[in-house]
């Protein structure tokens, strides 16, 4: 079965720009803080994470939340065990050690962004590069929104074939997507269907529950990545996602990309 870490490695080995997208609410930037953390502590690679949206310190709380399993409103609300302190404590320490660079300033020009990532693989020898999120990055270049932002995904693949480092930018889907059945399709992209072109591969995350809330459809993800598919189960109380065993991708996996109303509309 094909897992998350199957497709990331696949990913590091050809380079490129990925794009990363999914509508408001659905985990991209969890899932993409998720890569960082794998890459950077189980595979030890260098990875340079721009959290543009969330600040670096509630990343890193979150990382640590997610491998630790210890609930993120626990921690913020010093309601923890003596258990999962010590948890907490061992695996804080795994972070500070990992080769993983946080960067929380939010407010990135494409311009210096690219001259940061030059800089620090310089000093770092970088392996992956995640930015989070497109939408954030400002563009001197073009006139509209759409050109501005084709401008910074175009400037991205050309840094990641120049330094033959792979980049992952995550993207916001319209809410107006959210009106239709089943998951994103690649001709609803509407306002980064220009920057979408430029990438060597794009990622849509799914998570139904976004559509439906039922509470049977709270674990299910599915990342959707060119003719293939991930099955993935998150969990919000760690901000997590994880991959499924053969067993689960059975069952209601099957017909994820609609609800039973949804497919008896079609």
């Amino acid at each position: 079965m094909t897992t998350i870490a199957g497709f990331v490695d696949e990913m590091v080995k050809k380079g490129g720009l990925i794009l990363l997208a999914a509508r408001p609410g659905v985990g991209k930037s969890t899932l993409a803080f998720n890569i960082a953390g794998n890459m950077s502590i189980d595979c030890h690679r260098r990875v340079a994470f721009f959290c543009m949206e969330t600040g670096g310190a509630f990343s890193a709380q979150s990382l640590v939340c997610s491998r630790a399993h210890v609930k993120v409103s626990a921690l913020r609300n010093n309601k923890v065990t003596s258990a999962e302190k010590d948890r907490i404590a061992a695996t804080a320490r795994i972070v500070r050690d990992a080769p993983l660079f946080v960067d929380e300033r939010c407010d990135w020009n494409i311009a210096e962004l690219v001259d940061t990532v030059r800089e620090m693989n310089k000093e770092k020898k970088l392996d992956l590069v995640i930015v989070d999120y497109l939408q954030l990055v400002m563009s001197d270049k073009g006139e509209t929104r759409e050109e501005k932002l084709e401008n910074v995904a175009r400037e991205l693949k050309t840094l990641a074939y120049e330094l033959r480092i792979p980049i992952i930018v995550t993207a916001m889907l319209s809410r107006h997507n959210e009106m239709g059945a089943g998951h994103p399709k690649l001709e609803e992209l509407h306002e980064i269907g220009l920057a979408a072109q430029q990438a060597d591969s794009v990622w849509i995350l799914d998570r139904r529950y976004v559509r439906t809330h039922r509470d049977e459809d709270k674990r299910l993800a599915k990342l959707y990545v060119e003719k293939k598919e991930v099955l993935l189960k998150f969990f919000s109380e760690y901000l997590e996602f994880r991959d499924i065993d053969e067993d689960e991708s059975k069952g209601v996996y099957r017909d994820f990309a609609m609800t039973p109303e949804e497919d008896s509309d079609n």
